[in-house]
């Protein structure tokens, strides 16, 4: 098995290449080639032993807009929108993993196995969920969960889904500590993997070498109403568009020729939704935190 800490300096230098080409890219007007090819660089991370143990979605995902990305849809992250927008037209490879997405795959499992030894809970494993499947105007929204909970609370239904966070701490885990609050950036992800689920809560698990924390979320029907605005101008002023462009005609560079349609850093909503985001954070629950041993309730 490879191990993660052999190859942290190739990865850097990945990092380092990718950044450094897309930034020439992004500036030059005159460039006649597009040189975002990144997938051979990625081929070590793409190795079985650094895949997730059951979510091997990767051909689903390549044409939908899936949870995990609605913070980089629309702004979380200025540059990752542009870059987004590049891979679902296929014009460069989709994000593949890192040295993170590494780790928290490697130790998803064991994560998992605390979880439920946590809170005595059966996890279910659903397939890849598409959103008002045969519905073409929302049926490019997708999500890929970590796992789903069904009991019977007070004899009703409870439904839930299951997300997993394993954080990487740069490598170093002498830094590692279990989350007391969740990031602003995972709402969009947490909600939307809630709708699209059709679940009324999430259990948001954090593992770290060094203990864990399990916050609850609730579905909130207002946030997913704005956050969908926000993803359907992405795909169907930007993705589809482009889309439409680059089957008809022969484009080289997307970022130039097609810059009518790139996408601008942050969507117009986006500030609203980090402030919403944080309203729901702060009405999330922490249900329980354990460090070094120790349980806090």
């Amino acid at each position: 098995m490879f191990n993660c800490k052999n190859i942290f300096a190739r990865t850097q230098t990945i990092r380092n290449w990718s950044r450094c080409n897309f930034n020439s890219a992004s500036s030059s007007s005159s460039s006649s080639s597009f040189k975002f090819e990144t997938g051979n660089y990625y081929s070590v991370l793409q190795s079985s032993s650094f895949q997730h143990w059951f979510k091997n979605w990767k051909e689903f995902r390549k044409h939908k807009l899936t949870a995990s990305t609605f913070a980089g849809a629309i702004g979380f992250w200025p540059r990752r929108r542009a870059q987004l927008w590049l891979e679902k037209l296929g014009a460069i490879d989709q994000f593949s993993g890192n040295l993170a997405t590494c780790w928290s795959n490697m130790k998803e499992e064991e994560a998992l196995e605390r979880y439920k030894l946590i809170t005595g809970n059966s996890v279910l494993f659903p397939e890849f969920q598409v959103y008002e499947k045969g519905n073409s105007e929302y049926d490019w929204l997708a999500a890929s969960p970590d796992g789903a909970i069904d009991k019977m609370v007070y004899g009703l239904p409870s439904r839930g889904v299951l997300e997993i966070k394993c954080p990487f701490f740069d490598g170093d885990m002498a830094k590692a500590s279990p989350w007391s609050r969740v990031p602003l950036y995972c709402i969009p992800q947490a909600q939307g993997l809630m709708e699209i689920m059709d679940r009324d809560w999430m259990d948001f698990y954090v593992w770290t070498p060094k203990g864990s924390s399990l916050f609850r979320l609730y579905r909130d029907a207002e946030y997913w109403e704005v956050l969908k605005i926000a993803l359907s101008d992405f795909w169907w002023k930007h993705v589809q568009p482009a889309r439409e462009m680059c089957s008809k005609y022969s484009i080289t560079n997307p970022l130039i020729e097609l810059k009518s349609l790139r996408p601008s850093p942050k969507h117009e909503l986006c500030s609203y939704i980090v402030c919403e985001s944080k309203r729901v954070v702060d009405n999330s629950e922490l249900l329980l935190r354990e460090f070094n041993g120790r349980l806090q309730t």
